[in-house]
């Protein structure tokens, strides 16, 4: 007989284990060593900007489909997005508007201050 625990809210599935092989397990436990390191974040910080442009531009923009067929309409679309974002960033900054908070998971929130 099966039985169904409700330990989670999930609609379709219960909780999910990923065993690992024994080739990828130490390639996971280099690459979060290689984390560590201050090279790494350094690299890191150029993918954070451009994930934050895309975050940005996305909703407002909508930056993740060409409107027009054809690399030089495309370009010229991608340039004038450009140009509207730092516009907005620059109106932003001139109103001394504050940047948005960075958000918290649920499971974090459940953590005791440590200050």
């Amino acid at each position: 007989m099966r039985q169904i625990f409700q330990c989670t809210r999930a609609e379709r599935a219960g909780r999910e284990l990923t065993v690992r092989t024994e080739a990828a397990h130490p390639a996971l436990q280099a690459a979060r060593r290689q984390q560590a390191t201050p090279g790494f974040w350094e690299l890191y910080k150029v993918r954070a900007g451009v994930e934050g442009s895309l975050s940005q531009g996305i909703p407002r923009c909508d930056l993740r489909q060409a409107r027009y067929l054809g690399e030089a309409k495309t370009r010229l679309q991608h340039l004038l997005i450009a140009t509207a974002l730092n516009v907005i960033r620059v109106v932003a900054w001139y109103l001394e508007t504050p940047l948005a908070p960075t958000r918290q998971s649920r499971f974090a929130r459940l953590a005791p201050c440590s200050a």
